[in-house]
């Protein structure tokens, strides 16, 4: 059966949903998005963090249970003129696994709707609300990374800064494509994945972005600062050889992040002209070493403090600063190998399921030597290979950079989601590699994911450990009685005194926090009192008063369900049961 339904202008969200026939079993997602493990008769985990109260497509709803097996999920870009093609079927494509076919057993088409205004956008409240948001596949998550450092081309005497160029069809694409199903941060070459922040509002970041160009001639960033003391002729070479290892550490950071936080395709925009794959360059370290007469560091007491660089303590002298800790530095970043750092980063990039689409400010250029030719290729080729790799998009070569940002914008308008029981019930944590096919013709999607091990498995199915203190009775003295709220996008937060709930709500439960806690722990029970393999995590308000569990409340079927909390202080332990039903 297949159905098309919209959930209103601010949803933005249009989803096709076609599943086969199941029965009435507790059905729901313990991994969201590739792989959802699934043990022998018990159910997985739910997917937290959904704060819609549209029906769940079948991407959040749980397949039917078969013991011994687990559950992949697979999203495909098929898209001809640079558009995703609609209006295909399940019977369309082909899903093999290391060269295996794959029955599908369910088949979604999710698309977004584009140029929202942004006061139909809601910020998450918290960086930690807006990871726990993202969560939800329903989201399409995406980060952009302006290089600063790396923005540059080469001219005819002295490098241009390309940053001027990419300020206006950056604001433009962000216009363009941020909706109230979108979940986007912004980065740059000056930040670290700690100042990733997810949102859907966009005045901040325009001002981010407007004031790119000022920030990157004038401000000083870590290299300027560790790196000011070091020989002038090569101070500029060591500065950019800082400045790529710390863009490849960002890099690998942001993708680690975006992979903790879903399982489904998160996207990367990196804007940049290089992401450098230089060699180890041990005469630039000797230069520098020869140019300012560097001897083994000296232990011993400068001005009454112990020192191992022999410096200048007080100096107004701008040359007299730590000279062996820049030598040292110079070692590292002269004889750093940085095509590892790009495999690296590529090979982390497909096991996390993040898409890197590549863009060059620097547009069409035209280097004046035959070298500086060669050097923009390659560094091109380098930005296509990345993109390629990991299935987006690489927007190269071109001076139209609005139309760049529209073909992006474009490939992350719609995907399709397939489903599959994978034939493969070895829980080997391998790679299992990915090949989709539509009318037999391989397509853009998904290459490949990492199966469970055996000790994930067992973990899962087990639950929460059990406790080892013995649980007091009596009346409360650690974490107060249960209070039940109804959470809505469109509604202030309901105390609601009647425990019951359909599955457009959210659930929030709260308990008052009456002693210093050292552990807390919840789970789920179903109407026997059997924990279910549910991973339930435990916040605590910022005044520390008070524990909060929320969960969406769309993956569960009819029937009774307890949230129980485990709280313990010192040699005490206490539980607190809330029992709630479903309708």
């Amino acid at each position: 059966m297949s159905d098309c339904t919209s959930h209103g202008s601010s949803a933005g969200t249009k989803i096709t949903k076609v599943t086969k026939t199941t029965n009435n079993y507790w059905v729901f997602v313990l991994f969201v998005a590739v792989v959802v493990f699934v043990p022998a008769r018990q159910p997985a985990a739910v997917a937290v963090a959904a704060q819609q109260t549209q029906p769940p497509t079948q991407a959040q709803q749980r397949p039917v249970f078969r013991g011994g097996t687990h559950f992949v999920r697979v999203d495909a870009y098929p898209a001809e003129n640079g558009k995703i093609v609609e209006g295909l079927k399940a019977e369309d494509f082909e899903v093999l696994e290391d060269g295996r076919r794959q029955a599908i057993e369910s088949f979604d088409f999710i698309r977004f709707d584009m140029l929202t205004p942004e006061a139909e956008r809601r910020d998450p409240s918290s960086q930690r609300a807006g990871f726990d948001l993202a969560a939800d596949p329903r989201y399409r998550l995406f980060v952009v990374y302006v290089d600063m450092a790396l923005s540059k081309s080469s001219g005819a005497f002295v490098a241009n800064d390309n940053l001027p160029q990419i300020q206006q069809p950056l604001i433009n694409f962000f216009e363009r494509i941020v909706g109230p199903n979108d979940l986007y941060g912004f980065l740059t070459s000056r930040n670290s994945v700690k100042d990733l922040v997810l949102a859907q509002k966009t005045s901040v970041t325009v001002s981010q972005i407007q004031d790119l160009w000022r920030a990157n001639i004038i401000d000083r960033d870590d290299a300027d600062e560790t790196l000011w003391a070091c020989a002038s002729g090569e101070n500029e070479l060591l500065k950019l050889r800082h400045r790529a290892d710390a863009t490849y550490g960002n890099l690998q950071d942001t993708v680690r992040q975006l992979g903790s936080l879903r399982q489904e395709r998160k996207n990367l925009v990196l804007v940049t002209n290089l992401l450098p794959r230089w060699l180890p360059d041990r005469a630039l370290y000797e230069s520098l070493a020869s140019a300012r007469g560097a001897v083994p560091p000296k232990m011993g007491i400068e001005r009454g403090r112990i020192t191992n660089d022999n410096r200048e303590v007080v100096t107004n002298d701008p040359g007299a600063g730590n000279m062996n800790g820049c030598i040292s530095e110079a070692q590292r970043l002269a004889l750093m190998d940085f095509e590892p750092r790009y495999r690296e980063l590529l090979n982390e990039a497909r096991r996390q399921n993040v898409a890197v689409y590549t863009i060059t400010p620097g547009g069409l250029q035209a280097p004046v030597t035959i070298a500086a030719q060669r050097a923009m290729t390659a560094a091109y080729n380098d930005l296509k290979s990345l993109a390629d790799e990991t299935d987006g998009i690489a927007v190269t070569d071109t001076n139209d950079l609005n139309a760049g940002f529209r073909r992006i914008a474009d490939d992350l308008a719609a995907y399709y989601v397939l489903g599959y029981y994978t034939t493969n019930t070895k829980f080997d944590g391998g790679i299992r590699k990915l090949t989709v096919k539509l009318k037999g013709r391989s397509i853009r999607a998904r290459r490949e994911y990492r199966a469970p091990t055996e000790a994930e498995i067992a973990a899962i199915a087990s639950g929460p450990p059990p406790v080892s203190a013995p649980v007091e009775k009596g009346p409360p003295a650690i974490v107060g009685e249960p209070a039940a709220f109804r959470v809505s996008r469109t509604q202030p937060v309901e105390k609601v005194p009647l425990l019951e709930f359909v599955r457009a709500d959210r659930l929030r439960v709260e308990w008052p926090v009456l002693a210093a806690l050292d552990r807390r722990e919840a789970r789920i029970l179903d109407s026997a009192g059997k924990p279910l393999a549910v991973d339930l995590p435990v916040a605590e308000k910022d005044d520390g008063k008070t524990l909060v569990v929320e969960l969406p409340l769309a993956p569960f079927a009819r029937g009774v369900y307890a949230i129980e909390l485990t709280a313990g202080s010192g040699g005490k332990t206490e539980r607190r049961r809330l029992t709630f039903t479903m309708k």
